[in-house]
């Protein structure tokens, strides 16, 4: 696991990688000014590690990359996942 390594165009905030090269995890973290924003901060952080390509280099080789976009507003989370461009949303709160 690496923490705001440098990836692609820029850096994702956590890289989870399977030893056995199985599947790959992105996760982007933002947060939110508002509880009404979760949602669309959610699609932003997938969206970025799209566009800043942050599965490109040394991920090369996983059977899968999941990429997850997570938004926080105060005690709550919303957790996104991008799979087959189509979003998943499950929420949390502490």
């Amino acid at each position: 696991m690496s923490s705001n390594k440098e990836q692609g165009t820029g850096r994702a905030d956590i890289v989870v990688r399977d030893r056995s090269r199985r599947p790959a995890l992105i996760i982007e973290i933002k947060r939110s000014k508002k509880e009404s924003d979760m949602e669309k901060d959610c699609r932003e952080a997938i969206e970025q590690i799209s566009r800043k390509n942050y599965m490109r280099t040394e991920l090369k080789g996983y059977r899968a990359i999941l990429c997850y976009g997570a938004a926080f507003f105060e005690k709550d989370c919303l957790v996104s996942v991008a799979r087959d461009n189509l979003y998943e949303d499950t929420r949390s709160a502490f």
